[in-house]
Order: C-alpha cells, then sequence, then structure tokens
C-alpha cells in the first residue's frame, strides 16, 4: 500500500487540468509497465489509458475508470506533497480515485484472471464534462468497450470505507445555457434610438426562476444563474449587447429536455418582444448518472460480504458526473466510496483525499472481479 500512497502523493503534488493531462499520464505509465499488462493503449481522448489484462478464457470485459485532471482552485493545506502548480489542486479527488485503479494492476499480476478481460482505464478531461463521451467513442474503435463498467467517486461527509449507492441515479444531469441577447448600441443621451437589452434580461431571469415552479416535471430540477453581462464600461454608450449563461440541473433525464427547451423557448419569447435577436448554445452537457439494476445489487451483496456499511441515497447527488455517459452506453455503476465524516467537501481548497480510503477502494474491485471469475 506504500507504493500506491507515493503515487497518490506524486499525482497529488503534480495536478493538471483538462486536456493537459500530458504528464500525469507519462507517472502512471511508469507505473503499470512495473505490472506489465498484456495490451497498454494510449491517446485515447487525448492523454487517456487503457491498461488490459487478458484472461485465457471466454469471458465478460470490466472496465474499471478513473479521472486524471485537476482542477482550477488554489490549495490551501500544506503537505510535504503539496501542489507545486499554482492555483491548480486535486480537491476532487482524483489523485485518490488513480491510485484505486491503479492499485488493481499489482492484482491482475500476482492473481491473473482465467475469464475475459479486465481494462483499467485512465480518462482525462472528466471536469469539463468532454472526456467520457469522446473515450467511449475511441474505446468502441479499439474493440475495448466493455460488458461492464465500474468508477469510484469519493465523498466526504460518510464513515470511512462506506459504500454509497443511488437507488436508481447517482447523480444529476446538468447542462450549461448560454443566451446571447443582440440588439442595438445608441450614445446614452439618446437610449430610444438603440435597442437595449437590460430589462429583457431582467424579464428572463425572472421568468427562468419562476420555470422551475411549473408542473412540467416529474422529479426535481433546479436552475442557477451563473453569469450576467450588459454591455461594457462606457457611461457614454446604452448597450446593445447581453449575455445570461445559466446551469441547468434534473436527476431525470426526460426533465432536462423539458426544462433546457422550455427556458430557451421562455429566452427567445422575451428577447423578440424587446426587438432582440438571441442567439442559444449548450456547454457542459452531462446525462444523469442512471445506474444499473443487477449492478447495484451485486455492490451490496460485495459490501455485505466485506461488513461495510451500506448507505443508499434519499435522491441524486445535484453535482454531475462525466462516467454518466458509459451509464447510457450499457451496464455500468458508479459507486460512492465514503472517505471519512470530518473530511473537508470537495472542490474545498484545504480537500485532500485520505491515504486510508485508498485500501478501501481496491478491496472493493478487487471483489467485483472475483465475483465474475467464478
Amino acid at each position: 500500500m506504500d507504493e500506491l500512497i507515493r503515487l497518490r502523493h506524486e499525482l497529488h503534488r503534480n495536478p493538471e487540468l483538462s486536456g493537459h493531462e500530458r504528464a500525469t499520464g507519462k507517472r502512471l505509465r511508469f507505473f503499470l509497465n512495473k505490472y506489465k499488462p498484456d495490451e497498454l493503449y494510449t491517446g485515447i481522448a487525448g492523454e487517456g489509458m487503457a491498461a488490459v489484462y487478458n484472461g485465457s478464457e471466454p469471458g465478460p470485459t470490466l472496465l474499471f475508470r478513473c479521472d486524471l485532471d485537476a482542477l482550477p482552485i488554489h490549495e490551501t493545506i500544506r503537505r510535504s506533497y503539496s501542489s507545486t502548480s499554482p492555483g491548480v489542486s486535486h480537491v476532487c479527488g482524483h489523485d485518490g480515485h488513480m491510485a484505486i485503479v491503479s492499485g488493481l494492476a499489482p492484482v491482475l499480476t500476482n492473481d491473473p484472471i482465467k475469464k475475459g478481460r479486465v481494462i483499467l482505464f485512465y480518462q482525462p478531461e472528466e471536469e469539463n464534462g468532454k472526456g467520457a463521451s469522446k473515450s467511449i467513442e475511441r474505446l468502441k474503435e479499439l474493440n475495448l468497450y466493455p460488458d461492464f463498467a465500474f468508477a469510484i467517486h469519493n465523498m466526504p461527509k460518510y464513515p470511512l470505507g462506506s459504500l454509497i449507492l443511488g437507488e436508481h441515479t447517482f447523480a444529476s444531469a446538468s447542462k450549461g445555457l448560454i443566451l446571447k441577447l443582440i440588439g442595438k448600441d445608441s450614445h446614452a443621451a439618446y437610449p430610444e434610438k438603440g435597442i437595449n437589452p437590460s430589462l429583457a434580461i431582467s424579464e428572463i431571469i425572472q421568468g427562468l426562476n419562476q420555470l422551475t415552479q411549473q408542473k412540467f416535471f416529474s422529479k426535481f430540477v433546479l436552475l442557477t444563474i451563473i453569469h450576467i453581462r450588459v454591455g461594457e464600461i462606457a457611461f457614454g454608450t446604452s448597450p446593445g449587447y447581453g449575455e445570461i449563461m445559466v446551469t441547468l440541473r434534473s436527476f431525470a433525464n426526460t426533465d432536462m429536455e423539458i426544462l433546457s427547451q422550455k427556458a430557451i423557448e421562455l429566452s427567445r419569447s422575451i428577447g423578440i418582444k424587446h426587438g432582440l435577436m438571441v442567439e442559444t448554445s449548450i456547454t457542459d452537457s452531462y446525462p444523469a448518472a442512471v445506474c444499473d439494476h443487477d449492478l447495484t445489487d451485486l455492490m451490496k451483496s460485495i459490501a455485505k460480504e466485506q461488513n461495510r456499511e451500506i448507505l443508499v441515497l434519499k435522491e441524486p447527488n445535484r453535482w454531475s458526473e462525466d462516467f454518466s455517459h458509459f451509464t447510457l452506453n450499457g451496464p455500468a455503476i458508479i459507486l460512492g466510496l465514503g472517505v471519512g465524516e470530518n473530511v473537508p467537501e470537495l472542490h474545498s481548497p484545504d480537500y485532500d483525499f485520505p491515504d486510508e480510503a485508498i485500501e478501501h477502494g481496491i478491496n472493493l474491485l478487487r471483489e467485483v472481479i472475483n465475483r465474475f471469475q467464478k
């Protein structure tokens, strides 16, 4: 376990943002080469990698995914392995995810599987929502797409080593909606000669905030205004351009489609009323992470056998995870791993994945492999 703790510390010390995980991949390749996978694919969707361990007999392909990227957050904790990259840190615990999945490599080397394949998949660009969908496309091209896919996400505020599951959905769907309102600039002394989007923006914001209270939705939906802009700082000008950026969230994928459609329709209707052209675009799109029922039952059985506390979420996490794209493409599950009740929240500047959680994650996933060998 000391080797994996050292690996986590090295990854923590050298975080890299989405799309720039080159040195992270190099460190992981160096580690994996010691445990001689049968095949090692690199350059998947950027810096992604797949280490493949083959059995000698036919059987299912299992994929265990971890994420490579860090966050643009300045770390405030001081450790011997604190981030050396100003303003970048592993405060979502992806360093721990990488250590857990990497911990399966010595397991598979020392106790080779007989049936099927096990793929240790290192995915880039989770935090910007781009990595999973690109990775899935490439995995299919390489004939590496699994029969069953698994991911672990560390969860503070839960007992160390506990297993947290969604009853049906583990994490919410979300989208970023960008609204651009285009009118006409004019002199601030003659605003009537232009088309200023300010009043329309105010009306749109009010309408969007009321939208979630309508009876269109089967489950929880949330709309959060995250950015507003009108013109520039120029006191002689009445602006003719404005922007609104909104995060949409829902527990159900069907509700997300309704929410985004209604938000766009409302914004365009108000814009037209004020003589504005309204341009819309979607970014950072995540489906809901809907977990496979049979895999959920499997994980409950494993946790019970290992005397782990099993906690079933009363409702999905409001945050999103791009592993959800795997759940749209076949049997898949994302597991919550409790890392301690007194651990800071994810994305907090003082968050540090607890080393003692690594072994818990490995033991859960190792037993998944064992169950599919029977």
